[in-house]
């Protein structure tokens, strides 16, 4: 009889050295803990370091060592690639599907993407209030640069962090390295198991240059612990978060009182929108690759993301489109990205509440739940799963009318237009406050160089606090993803 030996996997920082351990069924990850008591010191130590090390190294060579560790997780073996997956799938529980495409694929965007244009069309959009053509879409710029706000670089830049998806969380750590001059001493604080590509992300830092990586300190701590979380905020030049609308409330809250003078990046619960207007729907060709977009945008990562499409806006039938739409979300589920086996627990009480109904359509599978109705509004779902609303609306001005009322959701769209109306579209939702306008099928693939987050750059707002937004598509003509 083999006998079964669980594997430990540690993770070290050079900050913060007690530890805290996360069991699983096939291994146990130890990560680095943050205690209150050494805390300061650390914090201390840090910040000198960073100063130190930042006062000698050029913007260019720090952005060359990024560039290698973006290429390290671009450039994997097919065995070292796999290991990760697995790893990734055991703790996230998300589909291989969604890590390898979504999760890894940020960085073959960030390697291929033209090193001489990082940054020029944010500079070029600062100066004009037209749209900017960059290498993949359009960007434009909403609202004035404030004349009396100058560039400042913070000292501390802290990150409180979701878990929520896999990948992109790794690279918020670049928002501290240097654009112009000098870089910040960043804190990063671990969300839950599921947050384990961070540390490998960071490992693979260290691998490659162990200097730089001394500039992050990362570690789990319990959120909400107002000792921590307080010496942290009072230490910080900028904090930026990621989360539910409760915790970005309530951090939000101690930063007005403990730091009022930080820079702060909100970043709470968004809804994902979808327009597909009658150009898209008659056309069987074009509806049908559509919808597979559709699901993909839908099912990524669960549903559980800030991107995930949720309002689907038909400029058409909506009993037909959602019927064609559940049929494929099915076959997605059932053949490429099965659903986590923590979300199977909402989807069990999804079935049991919308059983019978007959605006919603489902299966004894659980995987997939599509509401229709004969009324346009802005829906807040109340579970986030595979789930999705498809209303009927008369045009893109109707859409902006929902849109524009609910502003502190937004973030991306997913459009199905004609060429002649990419550029208006960006304009018109843009101006509601959606900052990502996307093709179908690509909602989760953010281009950080030339796309904002929740319509800012979180690398420029925290050393230029302008109240300036953009808005960006990821193409320009549909033939670039109707190939």
């Amino acid at each position: 009889m083999k006998t079964f030996v669980k594997r430990t996997i540690f993770f070290e920082d050079p900050y913060f050295h007690a530890t805290v351990t996360e069991q699983g069924d096939d291994f146990d990850v130890v990560y680095p803990k943050v205690e209150l008591a050494s805390l300061k010191d650390a914090l201390n130590e840090l910040t000198h370091y960073s100063e130190d090390l930042f006062s000698k190294r050029t913007p260019e060579d720090v952005r060359s060592v990024a560039r290698i560790v973006d290429r390290a997780f671009s450039d994997m073996s097919e065995a070292e690639r796999n290991e990760i997956v697995l790893l990734l799938q055991k703790t996230s529980g998300f589909s291989q599907h969604d890590i390898e495409i979504f999760g890894l694929g940020v960085f073959t965007s960030l390697v291929s993407y033209d090193e001489k244009m990082i940054g020029k069309y944010i500079e070029s959009s600062m100066k004009t209030a037209d749209v900017v053509e960059t290498c993949f879409g359009y960007l434009k710029r909403f609202g004035l640069p404030n004349p009396f706000v100058r560039w400042r670089e913070p000292k501390l830049l802290s990150h409180f962090p979701s878990g929520n998806v896999v990948g992109y969380t790794s690279i918020l750590t670049r928002m501290g390295f240097p654009i112009k001059k000098h870089g910040a001493a960043q804190v990063f604080k671990i969300p839950s198991a599921s947050a384990l590509f961070p540390m490998l992300y960071l490992n693979k830092l260290k691998d490659t240059d162990p200097e730089l990586r001394s500039t992050v300190a990362a570690g789990f701590w319990k959120g909400g612990d107002n000792d921590i979380e307080r010496s942290i905020i009072e230490n910080s030049d900028a904090i930026n978060l990621l989360g539910s609308d409760y915790s970005v409330k309530d951090l939000g809250n101690r930063i007005k009182r403990y730091n009022p003078k930080a820079v702060y990046l909100p970043h709470g619960h968004k809804i994902g929108v979808s327009y597909v207007s009658s150009a898209f729907v008659n056309d069987s060709d074009l509806l049908d690759r559509t919808l597979d977009g559709l699901v993909r945008d839908i099912s990524a990562f669960d549903g559980g993301a800030c991107y995930n499409v949720k309002n689907i806006y038909v400029q058409g039938e909506v009993e037909r489109f959602s019927e064609l739409l559940f049929d494929k979300l099915d076959l997605f589920e059932r053949n490429i990205s099965p659903v986590s086996q923590r979300a199977k627990a909402v989807a069990d009480e999804m079935y049991n509440i919308y059983l019978g109904s007959p605006h919603v359509l489902s299966s004894d599978r659980k995987n997939a739940f599509v509401r229709f109705s004969e009324r346009a509004v802005f829906w807040k779902p109340d579970e986030l799963f595979r789930y999705v609303h498809v209303m009927p609306v008369s045009g893109s001005r109707e859409v902006y009318e929902l849109l524009n009322k609910n502003s502190r959701y937004l973030q991306t769209a997913v459009v199905a237009v004609p060429d002649k109306d990419i550029l208006r579209t960006l304009v018109l939702f843009g101006k509601a406050g959606i900052s990502n306008v996307h093709y179908p099928g690509s909602a989760p693939l953010f281009n950080v160089y030339e796309e904002p987050h929740d319509g800012i750059f979180d690398f420029l707002k925290i050393r230029y606090p302008s109240e300036v937004r953009f808005a960006a598509t990821n193409f320009k003509k549909n033939r670039d993803w109707l190939i």
